[in-house]
Parts: C-alpha cells; sequence; structure tokens
C-alpha cells in the first residue's frame, strides 16, 4: 500500500499515559486539524508522536520472537503512524523527525520496499538522519543495508531479489557515498545470479567490478570458472567473414 493509500484509509491511534503528560508539558495549544499547519504546532504534534513510539518501542522490546516483532510492526505500529508521516511530507517542513525516520526503519524490517523507498528518498532529501544506535548514521547506508541483507536471504531462499537490487545498483555504486563493501556485494550476487543464467558477459562485468570495488570480496574462483565459459563459447562459436 502506497503511503498516501495509507493517508486515506488509515487512523492515527495514540494513546497511553506516555501521550497524555507530553501533551500536558506542552506549552502551545494542541488541535490535530492544525497539527502541522505552523513550526509551532508541528513541534508539539511531535511530542505526541514521540511519546506513543517510545511506549510502542518498549512493547517491541518486551516481545522475544521475530515473528511476533515483525507482526505487531506491520499489522498495528505502521498503520498508526504512517498517516502522521504522510502529513508530515506533504506539510513542506523540515526538523529532525524521529518518528518518520523509525517508520522507514519498520518498513524495511517487513519488507515493504515501494513505500520504504519512496520514504528514504524524502528524508535523505531532508538531511534526516537514523538513530544514535546505528553506526552510521546516514540514511543512504541503512537502506543499501537493509536491501543487500534481504536480497541475500531471497537468494538463499531461491526467490528473485529483483528488482530491488538491480534498481538499487546505480545508486548504491554511483550516487550514494557508501563503503566499498556494499556496492561490491551488490554486484557480486548480480554476477552470481547471471552465472546461475550462464549470461557469462553479464556475471564477468559484475564479478569483475565487485573485485575493483573489493578486492576481498571472494570472487576469484567465479571469475575463473566464468572466463572458462566464455572461452568455450566462443570456442563452439562458428568464426564468421
Amino acid at each position: 500500500m502506497s503511503l498516501a493509500l495509507a493517508h486515506k484509509r488509515r487512523t492515527l491511534a495514540l494513546g497511553g499515559a506516555a501521550v497524555v503528560a507530553a501533551a500536558s508539558a506542552a506549552a502551545l495549544p494542541y488541535s490535530p486539524a492544525e497539527a502541522l499547519s505552523s513550526p509551532a504546532n508541528a513541534r508539539k504534534h511531535l511530542l505526541l508522536q514521540e511519546a506513543a513510539l517510545d511506549q510502542d518501542l518498549e512493547r517491541i522490546s518486551a516481545i522475544n520472537g521475530l515473528a511476533g516483532r515483525q507482526a505487531l510492526k506491520r499489522e498495528e505500529l505502521l498503520p498508526k503512524y504512517q498517516e502522521y508521516v504522510q502529513r508530515y511530507c506533504e506539510s513542506g517542513l523540515n526538523f529532525p523527525n524521529r518518528v518518520a525516520v523509525q517508520v522507514l526503519i519498520w518498513l524495511f524490517d517487513t519488507a515493504q520496499f515501494d513505500d520504504a523507498l519512496e520514504l528514504a528518498d524524502f528524508l535523505i532529501e531532508q538531511g534526516q538522519e537514523m538513530p544514535e544506535r546505528f553506526k552510521r548514521r546516514d540514511i543512504q547506508t541503512f537502506v543499501a543495508d537493509a536491501v543487500c541483507e534481504w536480497a541475500y536471504a531471497e537468494y538463499t531462499a531461491k526467490r528473485s531479489p529483483e528488482p530491488y537490487l538491480s534498481d538499487l545498483l546505480p545508486l548504491v555504486d554511483g550516487e550514494w557515498n557508501l563503503t566499498e563493501q556494499i556496492p561490491s556485494k551488490y554486484h557480486k550476487l548480480i554476477g552470481m545470479r547471471a552465472m546461475e543464467a550462464k549470461q557469462w558477459e553479464v556475471a564477468l562485468k559484475h564479478l569483475e567490478r565487485s573485485t575493483e570495488l573489493y578486492a576481498q570480496a571472494g570472487n576469484n574462483t567465479r571469475i575463473k570458472e566464468v572466463r572458462r565459459a566464455l572461452e568455450k563459447q566462443a570456442a563452439a562459436t562458428p568464426a564468421t567473414e
């Protein structure tokens, strides 16, 4: 479901003692209809959202199983906060927004990549940062890592990681300032999949680029195999005059 559709279909559900306390502590009057109509109201509304978010993060931490945490994020928490995030995106305002960034994290956690990538573009443009618990706080690194980790898991499960793997390649190896290992992993996986499809030239291109970016990528054996296949293919192809 797109963020725009989520805005139309979902109702913001806030509650709990922490939310009430935050509302009481803020000096500015609060009206849901005017929540993002001005920077002052936006700051007030963000306090409410952050108070609810802190409660919900504690709820997630209290769940031991991954499946239960994912279900809570997907079925309850994302519908709860996405309307606010959509309205923030449409407001024209720009301020550090921990709630919007957390929604981004949950979208990737639950593999809702269309919404996640749309929101990531917006937050990157705004210069938003990841929470302090992340080693690197730029959103580009988080997005590239999240998609890459998912793509390898899909490959291991014999499912296709496309179109997201190839769609992000021009960003991870070109536009974004990332450590070399990240784009190297993208090229490596694309090369591995090309090998399985016997697309030898494509495989060689990506495996060599992967090794160029990161010499310890572990592609040497595959590159030798691809070159042998290309030589065999060339030998079997009749020369044309």
